[in-house]
Parts: C-alpha cells; structure tokens; sequence
C-alpha cells in the first residue's frame, strides 16, 4: 500500500475519464478535478495561479457553467465539431458523453489521442455509462478511469477490468476490495491508472489519502520466479496498450499490433522503454554512445514496400531475428524480404 500526495495528479498532463451513476457525487468531485488539475502551485504557501485560464465546455448544464464562470476568465460552450479549434494550455470538460455518433467519437479521440498533448490540453471526460457505446473504444487513451463507491457501478469496473484484460481471478479480488472499502459512502472514489495499470482508492475526495489495491498481473503471495515473470507479463499488456494507441490511425494497424504481439512477447520487455516503445542500442564497443531505435518506425518500415531501411533499422532487423521469427506474410518491405538483406546491406 502507498500513498500519493496531490502534486502527483496535479503535475502531470491528464485526460481523466470520469464514470459515475447520477446523485453519486459526480457533479461535486467533477468540479474539484477541474479545479485541482487546472491550476500549479500548492497549498504549502505558494499562491494558486491558474496554469490552464481557458476553459471549454462540452454538454455541461447551464448551472455548473454558471459556477465555471466564476473561476475561470474564459468559459466558453463549444460542440464536438469546435474540439480542433480550442487554444493552447485549456482545460475542456466533457459530460454525459453516453451517446455519441461515430463521427464524434473520432474528434473526441484526436483530441485525446493527438491535440491534448501537442497543444498541452488536460480533457476530463464523464460519463453514466461506457459498454457498447463509442466511448468503450477510447478507455486506453485516458490516463484515469475514475468510479464513485456506488455499488451500481460494479458491471460497470467489470468491463473496464475486461478492457485492459484483467484475469477474472484478480478482478474479482478487486471488486471485493471495491465493495468493501466503498460500501456506497460519498468521498470515497476509486480509479484505474492506465498508465501503471493500477486500481486504486481515494478515501478522502480528491486523491487524498489513496492506497494502491493491485497492480495488474501482480500476483499477492508466490515465488519471485513467478512474480518476475508475471511482473513482465503486466509490463507486455501496457506497452501493448501503447503501441495500439500509436497506430490507432495506421492503415495497416491490424498487421502492426499482430507484428509487435509478435516481437513483444518474444524479447525482454526490461529492454524496451515503455512510454515511447524504443530500443537502446549501443553504437560502440565501450558502451559511451547510446542509439534509440523506435519499434514503432521499425514495423512501420517492414510494412513499406519501398522504403529503404536505415542502418538502425537493420540493426534491430538483425537483432529481432535472433529472437523470434515473424512470418512472411507480414514483411512487406522489398529490401526486408530478401532473405540475405542484412548481410549484403551490412
């Protein structure tokens, strides 16, 4: 068990996801993470100033506007269509996103996929409901999925759990713990990290006093044989989940993803850096120079009929080769193809 402090919310570019059944507390805590997460300094003497001074709003009711306009300078309503439209450093807040059509699920996930980060947006996002609706799809591009302690809201944690590929058996335990530590009590609220693909609770409004439930695929009792490899098991789902968030407008991405199941389950995930999927290689033999190859450019090179593969490229060719084999179907490259191109290129 841990506990973080406010600083490790506030600090950090997010896209919170917010699920909650109505009269739960959703509208009390909503307006606390908007408050909490659009502003830097802290408490501890330094004077709050607001880091994000314009906020938009999406399907949010004429009453909590009003409430927004008396913290923030800018508060402006906007619809799906205005999402690309939006300025630098904003906070966008999104409600009862239950029902949306396809065309707006694709700019509300440009916008948390690719705008929030380049224009250094925060998106916080509720909803009453997530399965079979376009909203299930964007789950892995949120950095929080938070609940209230409703116990209403146990099928809704079990689908969720089902999206990340949660075993049955330690879902269960955490929906027990759930059960247990929230017992439908206001102020208590739980979230699922989907960076470190953690559940954790909130005893105390806002992210205070949280205490770390499990880690997926982070086994309670057993040998550390078995906790090591269940531990890289856990670090395969995540990068997995970071590479179909890479590609998630790739036109081969179906071949992608199958490619790097491939590679992935075949190396040591240790040697692969987890936020931007590359490969340290060293570019001499005393180790001083360090080289980064990218996964990501990797497969999209085996997926190019006519790009010449660079040196690095080939490197990691070589090197995955040793390791596992990836069937022919999926090397499209003409220059990769050739059975002896690494030897006649190197």
């Amino acid at each position: 068990m841990y506990v973080l402090s406010n600083k490790y919310f506030s600090s950090l570019l997010q896209q919170f996801f917010w699920v909650a059944r109505a009269g739960t507390g959703k509208s009390t805590l909503l307006k606390a993470i908007v408050n909490q997460t659009c502003t830097k300094g802290d408490s501890a003497g330094e004077k709050k100033n607001r880091e994000f001074s314009n906020l938009y709003l999406l399907n949010v009711d004429r009453k909590d506007s009003q409430v927004y306009k008396k913290t923030f300078p800018y508060v402006k309503t906007i619809s799906f269509e205005s999402l690309p439209d939006t300025n630098r450093k904003s906070c966008i807040v999104v409600e009862d996103i239950i029902h949306i059509t396809k065309k707006e699920e694709v700019k509300l996930r440009n916008a948390i996929n690719y705008q929030a980060h380049h224009k250094i947006q925060k998106i916080i996002c509720a909803s009453h409901a997530i399965y079979k609706n376009q909203i299930y799809s964007l789950l892995a591009f949120f950095n929080f999925v938070i609940f209230t302690s409703a116990i209403s809201n146990v099928p809704t944690i079990r689908n969720v759990f089902n999206y990340f590929k949660v075993e049955p058996e330690q879902a269960q335990k955490w929906l027990l713990e759930y059960k247990k530590q929230g017992r439908g009590k206001h102020g208590i609220y739980f979230f699922f990290d989907c960076e470190k693909m953690s559940f954790n609770v909130s005893h105390l409004m806002l992210f205070k006093q949280i205490k770390l439930i499990g880690i997926l695929g982070s086994p309670s009792t057993g040998s550390d044989a078995e906790i090591g490899e269940s531990n890289k098991e856990s670090q395969r789902k995540q990068m997995q989940l970071q590479f179909d968030k890479f590609v998630s407008s790739f036109k081969l991405k179906c071949e992608a993803g199958a490619i790097f199941s491939i590679i992935i389950n075949c190396i040591d995930p240790a040697i692969v850096r987890p936020h931007d999927l590359t490969v340290v290689f060293f570019a001499d033999k005393n180790k001083r120079s360090k080289k980064l190859v990218s996964i990501v450019d990797y497969i999209s090179c085996l997926l190019n009929c006519h790009e010449i593969p660079s040196p690095s490229f080939l490197v990691l060719h070589r090197f995955m080769q040793s390791f596992c084999y990836i069937p022919k179907i999926f090397i499209l490259n003409k220059y990769l193809k050739k059975e002896n191109a690494i030897k006649k290129t190197g």
